[in-house]
C-alpha cells in the first residue's frame, strides 16, 4: 500500500514537471510517413513521401557493391573511431569532392548529412561573425539546425518562381548581392531538396563571380552527389568550380542516397581552409563533435571507404549509380506522358527539366490535402514528390488522382 502511495506521488511529481510542455507539431516529413503507414487504406495508397531510393518494385535496393563491402568488414572489430572519423573514409571522401587537390581540406565524418550540416553551423557560428543565407524554399529541416546551432534568424534568398516552377535567377542574384559582405550562403550541391531545380553551369560561373566580389562564404550541401545525374565529377563541380576560384567552400555530404546506407549516418564535412589553419579548425570542429556525440559510427564509413578504395567495388558503385539516376530520370518522363494524356490543358514540362530525387509538382496544399484524403497518395503538402515512390504500377493511377484534383 505505501509503495503505491508513493510510485502514484512519484507519477504526479513528474507530471507536474512538464505541464508546461505543448506537444510540438510532427515533422512535415517523417511525421507523414507515420500517418501513410496508419492509412488503413491499404491496397492502393501511394507513398511519395521521404527521399529513399525504391526499385520499379517499390522495394529497398542493396547496392551490389555495398553488399560485398559488408560481407567483408562482418568480422571487423567495434572499437571507438577517432572523434575526426575514420581516416581511411575522411581520405576517400575528399577525393570525391575535392579530386586530387586536397591540401587545403579539413574533413571531419559526421553523422550523415545532417550532422555535417550542424556542426558546420555550430563552427561558424562561434568564430565566424556573419549572417546565415538559405534558400527561400529549402529542405525544412535546414531552418531547424539553422537555428538550434545559434542563428535565431536565418536570413532568405529567393529560389524559386512559384508562377513556372523554375529557378528566379535574377531575384536570387538581387538578394545575395544585397547580403551583407561576408555572409554565409547555403547552397544546394545538385538535385535541390525540394524542388529539383538547379542552376546551370554558366549561371553557377555568375554566381561564383558574386562570391568572389561580396566575399561569401559557401555552404554546400551534398545529399545527392553522384545520384542526381549519374556521373560524379558533373555533380560535383559547382563546387570544384568555386574551390577552382578560390572561394574556399565547405560541403555537408550525405552518403545515404548515393550509396543507400539510410541507416547508418554516413556523412562528412570538408572545409576548405588554408594550409596554416587546417590545425586549429579541425582542432575546433573536433571540439564540438565531442560535446555533441563524442565519435562517429564506424560501419557505415567502413564500408564506404571499402568501395571508394578497391577498384571493382568503386566501377562497380558507379554503375549503381547510372541505375539509380536512370531510373528516376524515365520515371519522370512516364509521370509526365500520364499527366498530359490526363490533363490537356497543364504544362508539365517542369517535370522533366527538374532533375533528382524530388519532384516540385506545382500543386497547392489544398490540392495535396484532397489527393491525400480522396485518393489516398502521400506527398508534402507543399506539392514535393519524391520521384523514387512513382513506378510503373502506380503512375496512372497517380496522374489520374492529380487530374480530378485539378479539375475541382
Amino acid at each position: 500500500m505505501l509503495l503505491s502511495s508513493s510510485s502514484s506521488a512519484q507519477q504526479e511529481t513528474c507530471a507536474a514537471r512538464w505541464t508546461h510542455v505543448g506537444v510540438p507539431p510532427a515533422d512535415p516529413i517523417l511525421g507523414l510517413k507515420v500517418v501513410f503507414r496508419q492509412d488503413p487504406f491499404t491496397s492502393s495508397k501511394i507513398d511519395l513521401t521521404v527521399g529513399a531510393y525504391r526499385t520499379n518494385d517499390g522495394e529497398p535496393w542493396v547496392l551490389p557493391a555495398v553488399r560485398v563491402a559488408t560481407e567483408r568488414l562482418l568480422t571487423a572489430d567495434h572499437e571507438y573511431l577517432p572523434i575526426d572519423g575514420l581516416p581511411a573514409f575522411t581520405r576517400a571522401t575528399q577525393r570525391l569532392m575535392y579530386g586530387d587537390d586536397v591540401a587545403s581540406a579539413v574533413t571531419v565524418q559526421t553523422l550523415s548529412g545532417t550532422g555535417a550540416v550542424r556542426l558546420s553551423l555550430e563552427f561558424l557560428k562561434r568564430f565566424f561573425d556573419a549572417p546565415l543565407y538559405l534558400p527561400r524554399i529549402t529542405w525544412s529541416n535546414h531552418f531547424n539546425i539553422a537555428r538550434d546551432a545559434g542563428f535565431a534568424d536565418p536570413r532568405t534568398y529567393a529560389y524559386l518562381d512559384d508562377a513556372t516552377s523554375r529557378l528566379d535567377f535574377e531575384s536570387m542574384l538581387a538578394d545575395l548581392d544585397a547580403a551583407p559582405d561576408g555572409s554565409i550562403v547555403l547552397l544546394h550541391l545538385c538535385a535541390h531538396n525540394p524542388t529539383g531545380v538547379d542552376l546551370t553551369l554558366p549561371q553557377w560561373e555568375i554566381l561564383a563571380d558574386l562570391f568572389a566580389r561580396k566575399s561569401l562564404l559557401p555552404l554546400f550541401d551534398s545529399a545527392y552527389l553522384g545520384f542526381a545525374t549519374g556521373d560524379l565529377d558533373r555533380d560535383a563541380k559547382p563546387f570544384r568550380l568555386f574551390f577552382e576560384k578560390g572561394l574556399a567552400p565547405w560541403a555537408c555530404v550525405s552518403f545515404s542516397k548515393n550509396f543507400g546506407l539510410y541507416s547508418e549516418r554516413v556523412g562528412a564535412l570538408h572545409a576548405t581552409v588554408r594550409v596554416e589553419e587546417r590545425d586549429a579548425v579541425l582542432g575546433h570542429l573536433k571540439k564540438i563533435a565531442r560535446a555533441m556525440y563524442s565519435n562517429p559510427p564506424a560501419f557505415g564509413a567502413r564500408i564506404v571507404s571499402t568501395v571508394l578504395e578497391d577498384p571493382d567495388l568503386y566501377a562497380s558503385w558507379l554503375d549503381s549509380l547510372h541505375v539509380m539516376s536512370d531510373r528516376i530520370f524515365e520515371t519522370r518522363g512516364l509521370l509526365r506522358s500520364h499527366l498530359e494524356n490526363a490533363t490537356r490543358d497543364h504544362d508539365w514540362d517542369h517535370i522533366t527539366s527538374q532533375i533528382g530525387m524530388f519532384c516540385f509538382t506545382g500543386l497547392t496544399k489544398s490540392q495535396v490535402l484532397e489527393l491525400r484524403e480522396k485518393h489516398h497518395v502521400y506527398m508534402l503538402d507543399n506539392g514535393r514528390v519524391s520521384m523514387a515512390g512513382v513506378n510503373t504500377r502506380n503512375v496512372e493511377p497517380l496522374a489520374a488522382a492529380i487530374a480530378a484534383v485539378l479539375e475541382d
